[in-house]
């Protein structure tokens, strides 16, 4: 169980986002083809990969929190003092998961009400909750990972 654990830990978002990324791919090739091929579009070719896309947008924030590639602003806390830079660093985590805290808990009430009125895509039929709910999930990962980044950061300087 452990090691599952620590196997999603290290690749859950890239496996998903990998697989994202080859729907849409693939689905735009077949749009494509379809389209300039056999003169016969499809209508839910651009759904489905916006639907995809979303989702990617959403559990990319969580893996670029894990690998360390979200934007920041190094050069300001870079020129202080490295006890200040520290804690401005420790804020600015905080911060944002503050900030993903609030999305995540405003974010449920929304699918729960889009739930509610059953709303449907009009080419594909799928519920609309399930592409909101790329928001909850985006947003409880992108917590996950900022608190584990500074679970790293003070164990980095508890040594």
């Amino acid at each position: 169980m452990a090691k599952l654990i620590r196997w999603l830990d290290e690749h859950f978002e890239e496996y998903i986002l990998c697989d994202l990324l080859a729907i849409i791919a693939t689905i735009m090739i077949l749009g494509v083809i379809m389209r300039y091929v056999f003169n016969s579009s499809l209508t839910w070719v651009e759904e489905l990969c916006r639907f995809a896309f979303i989702w990617s947008a959403f559990l990319s924030i969580g893996y670029s929190i894990k690998e360390k590639s979200i934007l920041t602003l190094t050069f300001f806390v870079e020129i202080l003092p490295r006890p200040l830079s520290i804690v401005v660093k420790l804020l600015g985590k905080i911060v944002v998961v503050v900030f993903f805290v609030y999305i995540f808990v405003h974010s449920i009430p929304m699918v729960e009400k889009i739930y509610l009125v059953n709303q449907k895509s009009p080419a594909l039929g799928i519920p609309m909750y399930f592409i909101y709910l790329s928001i909850v999930v985006g947003s409880f990962l992108a917590i996950l990972r900022s608190i584990q980044d500074i679970i790293i950061m003070e164990k980095g300087f508890c040594k």
